[in-house]
């Protein structure tokens, strides 16, 4: 789009403009505030768990977006996920994160599949 330089004063954007700038700029995003001891709680948690500092500052923000939502003291999650195994935390994370996550988008576990070399088959005669 090309911009338009004048001295005129800015014209003020109509609902359908608003709309768009919201829509392109916004989408998804809700303002959240936290406390910062909170905040730095769950951080250190997950990089005490070997998370990187990018994906625990990630996660821990999911982790208190939902607690905000669910209305839940997150001490009180982070006691429930200290109690989990290194497994279970990863099963537990990836339920939460596709809470989180546009439905085209999810993210699982892969199953390899093993197949006999010798397929046994019920054949009736």
């Amino acid at each position: 789009m090309s911009e338009f330089y004048t001295n005129l004063p800015q014209k003020e954007k109509d609902r359908l403009q608003k709309t768009i700038d919201d829509l392109t700029q916004t989408q998804y995003v809700e303002p959240f505030q936290f406390n910062a001891n909170d905040y730095d709680t769950a951080i250190s948690f997950f990089v005490k768990r070997g998370f990187d500092r990018q994906p625990a500052e990630e996660t821990a923000y999911i982790i208190l977006q939902q607690a905000k939502i669910d209305s839940v003291p997150v001490g009180q999650i982070l006691d429930i996920l200290t109690k989990a195994d290194p497994v279970q935390l990863n099963e537990l994370l990836t339920v939460v994160l596709n809470t989180n996550r546009y439905k085209s988008s999810r993210l699982g576990v892969r199953n390899n599949k093993t197949s006999r070399d010798i397929i046994s088959r019920n054949i009736k005669a």
